[in-house]
């Protein structure tokens, strides 16, 4: 059967049509008198099917006819521009086939997804560990499916079929589900009717098909779609763009030709009422010109018209397992999804722009977000990581305007002014005003001058008293004694102990972690490489905060240096600093499908290719 006759045929047995099997390619239908008088054909119709235009498809569906059927020349041959076709397509148009069908061919048991999720996802300054007593849950989700009717118009009016498939409960578009059909059967009873729904992770508080969450993502797909159509529009910009040039440059042939030889014209006529003409005419061809030109930009113009033709509502269930990340300063739950049709374990959301991603922050404000979601200063005196949501946290002291969160914002109790911790009392210090520091280029000038004067240093030898050195010393000594005799050891805090770096090479970004763990695995300091265009980029999370030396450096190896080597190096400096054993230094690479401990460090991808 054609996908023309499937269509008629469908159509006539959704109006409750009877519709026979064919009898030597002839089908018998039989309409309601209601229904074939709103569409202004007989009751009863014999049909045939025909893929070509309606004259030649008529010869040839009657030729095709053996001659002992009878009453051969009653029957209706129906081809694409037929009036019948036409109708049921207007019908169709008017009412939108939206379907719901469930996806049932999925088993769900899956064993270590902690591990798979410690594995697949990775965060720069935080952990992913396991929630206690939690266990993983399956749930129903939900994927839409949006058709768009796309209008690419400028001289000339293109029409595409765009569709965009949305996860109901990420809120991101997933383009692996494109052709989900493909994948899986799809049918219209669910076998996981016992499963509740997942929660929206992006719209707390509503169901997963209720009126606000399918307008949501109906605002996300549209930009889905418009991203989808960059390409055919970036070629069509540059074709309309270059068509466009041609008739300006015709245009401005023309009329410049006219005003050259009006205004010959005028230079040459000596009677003042035929000067006055001319150059009305001329003043009339630059109006003329001007709006001939403004025809011209309207009629190249590039517009983007979509309009929505249906969406399709696909149920699957998924598995679910909730999971804690966090580091020293704070802590967030989150479920990680594991997806039994693509066998994969699902990307988390972005916070700030809501597109999935492996490799997120976690940011002071309780929110996972990309890099570049970040905001681009941070805290000087805390190190406090924020994003784009939390801009209203960040401040910045009135003395050196460097940014500076709120919990770190010294607040002067006179002049009710914020400084960072560094110029605390510098607020209102030059007359009631804060105190104007010196450029960066006026700070460079002093700094090589201290050690050319001695005379300063020898003064200071000058009062040798015998005296004051006994005061300082019974000073030291009184000090010394009732800081041991009268602190008890139960208030003195006691600091965290390093007993060994665990380092881990990222499986699909060019990023290496060490982690400087206590014996009851507490996080103490965190030192990233990752490659960069000009070297490797070196950040460091540590106790010593925005005095550490090693974070925000540049390391750039030397010619014909092995890279694995040079961070093998980079490794001994982290474990010397910390005093860990070296038999206590573990390195980890993603090696067949799992993390296995290796002997050194194991670099692939984009360390091999930069080198």
């Amino acid at each position: 059967m054609s996908e023309l006759a499937d269509f008629v045929l469908n159509a006539l047995r959704q109006a409750d049509a009877i519709v026979e099997p064919p009898a030597y390619g002839v089908y018998e239908a039989l309409l309601p008198e209601e229904i074939a008088r709103r569409w202004g054909v007989p009751a009863y119709q014999r049909l045939a099917f025909a893929d070509q235009a309606p004259v030649e498809a008529a010869s040839q569906a009657l030729a095709e006819i053996p001659a002992g059927v009878a009453n051969a020349e009653d029957v209706t041959v129906v081809g694409y521009g037929h009036p019948l076709v036409d109708t049921l397509m207007e019908q169709a148009r008017a009412r939108p086939a939206c379907s719901l069908v469930y996806v049932n061919d999925v088993r769900l048991d899956k064993r270590g997804l902690l591990a798979l999720a410690q594995q697949a996802l990775a965060f720069p300054n935080a952990r992913l560990s396991e929630l206690p007593r939690q266990d993983q849950a399956a749930a129903l989700c939900y994927y839409v499916r949006f058709n768009f009717g796309a209008a690419l118009i400028t001289d000339e009016k293109r029409e595409r079929l765009v569709s965009v498939v949305m996860d109901a409960q990420a809120g991101f578009p997933v383009p692996e589900l494109a052709h989900l059909e493909q994948l899986t059967q799809l049918e219209e009873e669910s076998a996981f009717k016992h499963l509740p729904p997942a929660p929206v992770r992006w719209s707390p508080g509503h169901q997963p098909l209720s009126r606000p969450v399918l307008d949501g993502l109906l605002e996300r797909a549209t930009r889905a779609a418009l991203d989808e159509l960059a390409v055919p529009l970036e070629g069509l910009r540059r074709r309309t763009t270059r068509y466009l040039e041609l008739d300006r440059a015709r245009l401005a042939e023309y009329y410049d030709g006219i005003a050259r030889d009006l205004q010959r014209r005028i230079e040459r006529a000596g009677d003042d009422a035929r000067r006055i003409s001319l150059e009305e005419k001329l003043a009339v061809s630059q109006a003329e010109r001007e709006a001939k030109l403004a025809d011209v930009e309207a009629k190249y113009r590039l517009r983007v018209e979509l309009e929505l033709i249906n969406l399709q509502v696909t149920a699957q269930p998924k598995l679910f397992l909730p999971v804690r990340i966090g580091n020293r300063i704070i802590e967030i739950e989150r479920a990680v999804a594991w997806d039994p049709l693509l066998h994969r374990l699902e990307p988390l959301a972005c916070d700030v722009c809501g597109q999935p991603g492996t490799r997120l922050t976690l940011c002071t404000g309780g929110h996972l977000a990309h890099e570049g979601c970040l905001l681009a200063e941070q805290c000087v005196d805390c190190r406090r990581i924020y994003c784009r949501r939390c801009a209203d946290q960040m401040g910045h002291c009135v003395v050196c305007e460097r940014p500076v969160c709120v919990h770190s914002l010294n607040r002067c109790r006179e002049c009710g002014r914020a400084t960072c911790r560094e110029h605390v009392g510098l607020c209102h210090a030059a007359d009631g005003l804060p105190v104007t520091l010196p450029r960066p280029q006026e700070q460079v000038q002093p700094v090589p001058e201290p050690p050319l004067p001695p005379p300063p240093v020898e003064q200071v030898e000058e009062p040798p008293a015998p005296v004051p050195p006994r005061q300082e010393k019974k000073r030291r000594e009184v000090t010394y004694t009732t800081h041991v005799t009268r602190a008890p050891a139960a208030s003195v805090p006691r600091p965290l102990e390093p007993h060994k770096i665990e380092v881990h090479v990222e499986p699909e970004v060019p990023v290496v972690h060490a982690w400087v763990l206590t014996k009851g695995k507490k996080q103490i300091a965190v030192r990233s490489w990752e490659l960069a265009g000009a070297g490797i980029q070196v950040t460091c999370w540590c106790e010593k905060r925005r005095y550490c030396r090693a974070d925000g450096r540049l390391l750039v190896p030397a010619e014909g240096a092995e890279v694995e080597a040079f961070l093998e190096e980079q490794i001994e400096d982290l474990r010397r600093e910390y005093g860990v054993p070296a038999r206590q230094v573990f390195r980890y690479a993603f090696i067949r499908g799992a993390s296995r401990q290796v002997p050194r460090v194991v670099l692939r991808g984009r360390w091999r290719a930069g080198r």
